[in-house]
């Protein structure tokens, strides 16, 4: 029995941060036929799945992760990194005739970072989600399918049947379909996006005038809009309310939608307000843009407490 499972990719994260990196505020590289020092790496697991369910686990949640994996002899980092952490990873399915998704995450001076990403075996299936063994399970978690809309329909139905609460943090490729994705929506009680992603769902510009209207015409439960550095928004089917960041210095800003996102449904899972359960998202979101990597800064439930 597990209080959340967390659903969607598993990844292989390389992190670089070197004071040789041409930043400005559009590019981040280097010189061309340049060697160049690292000044901080990190090797560990990503995705949004693994991300999540680490962090649930650290709030003191029984935790699992549904993804799909492929070949890489970098595979133990993923498996190390939930046994750490007391995740379940039962559900870590391998695709012998693919590879694991691995990203080199190149990061600046200021924690703004630029994401190299290799596609390898992520897009799960519905033959992967072991429909048995899930049942009876508190929350269901899920983030980018790459685009398996079928897979999500499928999982929001089984959860609907089984009284499995959904959050639902839908990636690009979910969003390319936006009329399908919007009626999807309906049936989760809470949606989960960034500021680009939510004016792609709302076909609006985050500062027009109707913006927050049309939220509020979608008759959505719960949605939570994350905007960087200028906080974070939560809208119920009547109210809304803001929190700016906390004040810290970042140095990688990998990770921070994953954390807050985890926060925030580990929040209402421990019976909070949507008010409590905002700032749990925006503390645990400064704590992870304060180290390297997206797990290393992830709190428990003491320290959000």
């Amino acid at each position: 029995m597990f209080d959340v499972i967390s659903i969607g990719a598993a990844t292989i994260d390389i992190f670089i941060k070197s004071k040789d990196l041409i930043s400005t505020p559009n590019i981040v590289g280097l010189k061309p036929s340049s060697k160049n020092e690292i000044n901080h790496s990190l090797i560990c697991s990503g995705g949004g799945a693994t991300n999540s369910a680490v962090s649930f686990s650290r709030l003191g949640l029984k935790s699992g992760c549904i993804s799909l994996i492929g070949q890489s002899y970098l595979n133990q980092f993923i498996y190390d990194d939930l046994k750490k952490n007391k995740v379940d990873d039962q559900f870590i399915f391998l695709q012998k005739s693919a590879t694991t998704d691995f990203s080199v995450i190149l990061i600046n001076q200021d924690g703004r970072r630029s994401i190299l990403t290799n596609r390898g075996a992520t897009r799960l299936e519905s033959r992967h989600i072991p429909w048995s063994k899930i049942k009876k399970t508190q929350w269901f978690y899920i983030t980018s399918l790459e685009g398996n809309l079928h897979l999500l329909e499928k999982i929001i139905g089984f959860a609907k049947e089984n009284n499995i609460k959904i959050c639902l943090n839908p990636g690009s490729r979910e969003l390319a379909s936006r009329r399908r994705i919007t009626s999807i929506s309906k049936l989760v009680n809470v949606l989960l996006l960034n500021k680009e992603e939510s004016e792609i769902f709302f076909d609006a510009k985050f500062d027009d005038d109707k913006f927050f209207s049309l939220i509020h015409q979608q008759k959505l439960p719960l949605v939570a809009i994350t905007n960087g550095r200028d906080g974070a928004y939560i809208f119920t089917d009547s109210r809304q309310f803001y929190s700016p960041i906390i004040n810290t210095k970042p140095i990688d800003e990998t990770g921070a939608g994953d954390s807050f996102g985890s926060a925030f449904i580990g929040a209402l899972i421990y019976k909070k307000s949507p008010q409590d359960a905002l700032f749990w998202g925006i503390k645990n979101s400064a704590s992870v843009v304060s180290y390297l990597g997206a797990k290393t800064g992830l709190l428990n439930l003491k320290q959000i407490k």
